[in-house]
């Protein structure tokens, strides 16, 4: 064989579409941990809308009713979303709404809420509680995930899920709700 008959070497070329599909992943993985949990489709959604696809030479691009048919989430920041569903997600009294977020889909919704508050852990998450048995979710045992303050309510024979993690840091606490649902909770 002679060197003509080689390919020039050109490492990780194959893999450069990997990266931003690498950091969806990555990204999901980590939230996935997080939770206990699958991770919420809103996030993979998020995350995967907000990396841009680059085709490779052999690949094509994904036809129109695909590309129509993936659900998109809406977010913002400083305030909660259009539309987002105050009464499944309220905002604890006296927290400050740093990001929200809202999927419709099927066969589950997923909305997120990320709040800070001068409240305890345990304050946050007692408030939660009595919010999400009221609207008939049980909460399953346990309050912490590696020591991190963290409950876990479901309904509908466990089809819907809210999660809710608290972070402290000095005198704020940072809460996180995640809720997947079906379409019909979030009116």
């Amino acid at each position: 064989m002679t060197s003509s008959n080689i390919a020039p070497s050109r490492p990780f070329r194959r893999w450069r579409w990997a990266g931003p599909s690498a950091a969806a992943l990555a990204a999901a993985m980590l939230l996935t941990g997080c939770s206990g949990g699958t991770a919420p489709a809103a996030t993979v959604a998020t995350t995967a809308a907000a990396v841009p696809a680059k085709a490779g030479p052999t690949s094509s691009s994904p036809s129109s009713a695909t590309a129509a048919a993936t659900p998109t989430a809406l977010t913002a920041k400083d305030k909660l979303v259009a539309g987002f569903p105050a009464r499944l997600i309220p905002v604890m009294k006296g927290a400050q709404v740093q990001s929200s977020s809202l999927q419709h889909s099927t066969p589950l919704s997923v909305a997120t809420l990320i709040e800070t508050v001068t409240a305890k852990p345990a304050d946050v998450l007692a408030f939660y509680t009595k919010v999400y048995e009221g609207q008939k979710f049980t909460a399953l045992k346990g309050e912490k995930v590696d020591g991190t303050p963290l409950k876990t309510f479901v309904r509908s024979a466990g089809q819907e899920t809210v999660n809710v993690a608290v972070v402290e840091t000095g005198n704020t606490a940072t809460v996180t709700i995640g809720a997947n649902v079906l379409p019909a909770s979030l009116k």
